[in-house]
């Protein structure tokens, strides 16, 4: 039971977070020049054009570092498969790189959690919006989940409150597609962002590094598949417990818990 908790906790405080800001980027940006974009307002045409698009679906390639007790960096990975419809619709398929899998639903009534490993599952009836249900999550369960505010209506307005620096770095290009690479600073995190160019200001990569803990440790991931159009079936949100399954109560998770699980593996 534990291990399932453990692998809650870890599915959650790694994957999809309101930051409690942003990072400081890696490169320092180059020089402005009088040429250069704005980069607070490609920053928040991204997050506006986020905020505005009433469904959508993404994979979520990360990888993030865990520090060891001794002091060692060891990266791990997993993949994510979003699926929003707003204002109170939320699916989350999570594959972690040990194999462990989890998924989230959120059908505007209850928020639902299933290990198919460990055959439990946890539900905690939460009316409301989709924005609501990760707001409680980050907030009353004190769960960071690393690129929430992506997913929330009012992330411009998150972004905005937030955000103290912006710098442009430079137009690159990713899958070859042409992108704008921006920095961002916050109060307590700083981080990149690589947002599309044109009519479709997607991120399609993201880099956050967590200053002020231990090590300093990363979190990167590569946003494909992007679709803002999907198919939407109630299926996408509904649970049904398989025969067998356990149901647990939803537990607030501790750091060392996370600890725990890793060192397990």
């Amino acid at each position: 039971m534990m291990r399932f908790v453990a692998t809650l906790v870890v599915a959650l405080s790694v994957g999809l977070t309101l930051p409690p800001a942003a990072i400081r980027a890696e490169n320092t940006p180059a020089p402005a020049s009088a040429t250069a974009p704005d980069a607070k307002a490609l920053l928040l045409r991204m997050a506006d054009f986020l905020g505005k698009t009433k469904a959508f679906s993404v994979n979520i390639d990360a990888v993030y570092d865990v520090m060891q007790p001794s002091g060692q960096k060891i990266e791990f990975g997993e993949v994510r498969r979003v699926l929003i419809d707003r204002p109170d619709r939320l699916s989350v398929q999570v594959e972690m790189s040990n194999g462990e899998k989890l998924t989230m639903y959120f059908d505007g009534k209850t928020f639902t959690m299933f290990s198919p490993r460990e055959d439990v599952f946890t539900k905690l009836e939460k009316p409301g919006s989709v924005d609501s249900v990760i707001k409680f999550i980050v907030q009353d369960l004190q769960t960071p989940i690393p690129l929430s505010m992506m997913l929330l209506a009012s992330v411009k307005d998150q972004l905005e409150k937030r955000i103290t620096e912006v710098d442009f770095v430079e137009q690159t290009s990713i899958a070859g597609k042409p992108v704008d690479h921006l920095a961002a600073r916050t109060d307590d995190v700083d981080f990149q962002v690589w947002v599309a160019q044109g009519a479709r200001p997607l991120p399609l990569r993201v880099v956050i590094t967590y200053d002020f803990a231990e090590g300093q440790p990363q979190f990167s991931a590569d946003l494909n598949d992007w679709n803002l159009a999907p198919k939407i079936e109630e299926s996408a949100f509904a649970f049904s417990p398989p025969a067998g399954a356990q149901a647990i109560p939803l537990m607030v998770a501790l750091p060392n818990v996370v600890a725990a699980k890793r060192r397990e593996q």
